[in-house]
């Protein structure tokens, strides 16, 4: 646990105020999220997670970059064409993002809406993280995956 700990400390070293962090919605994001409030970071948070808005808006004093989109209640994002033209306007500096399957070096995801959104945050992003541990895939994915990126 300190390996990841110390991990996270130069990560959250890395990151200057005024930097835009995107985050999925993991519990390593909200650790990350704590870590850059106390350091007294001021960044600015994109994110498609109801969730992680509701977490910087009630714990942290930072920037959210909020797009029009439709709230889906069932998965807790706001999803729409609106959100991923706003999002591909910005430069991230940061993605934090959670993939469910990986083969070879790209990244999968199986649900249509998280998927889009993550495509443009990657795409937009100068680093990105994944954050959490993702299931190996073992054959070539069908249809039933959409590819988000590489590794």
């Amino acid at each position: 646990m300190s390996a990841l700990k110390s991990y996270l400390n130069e990560l959250v070293e890395r990151i200057n105020h005024n930097d835009i962090i995107a985050f999925d919605n993991h519990p390593v994001s909200f650790k990350i999220i704590d870590q850059l409030y106390f350091s007294n970071k001021k960044i600015s948070v994109i994110t498609y997670s109801t969730d992680i808005i509701k977490y910087v808006s009630k714990y942290t004093d930072f920037n959210i970059i909020l797009p029009n989109g439709t709230v889906n209640s069932a998965f807790h994002i706001i999803t729409g064409t609106d959100v991923i033209d706003s999002y591909s306007k910005y430069k991230i500096n940061y993605y934090f993002l959670r993939v469910p399957y990986i083969y070879e070096e790209d990244l999968y995801q199986d649900i249509t809406e998280i998927a889009e959104l993550q495509r443009v945050l990657k795409q937009n992003s100068e680093y990105s993280f994944v954050i959490n541990r993702p299931q190996f895939l073992d054959h070539t994915p069908g249809h039933r995956y959409i590819k988000i990126g590489q590794f």
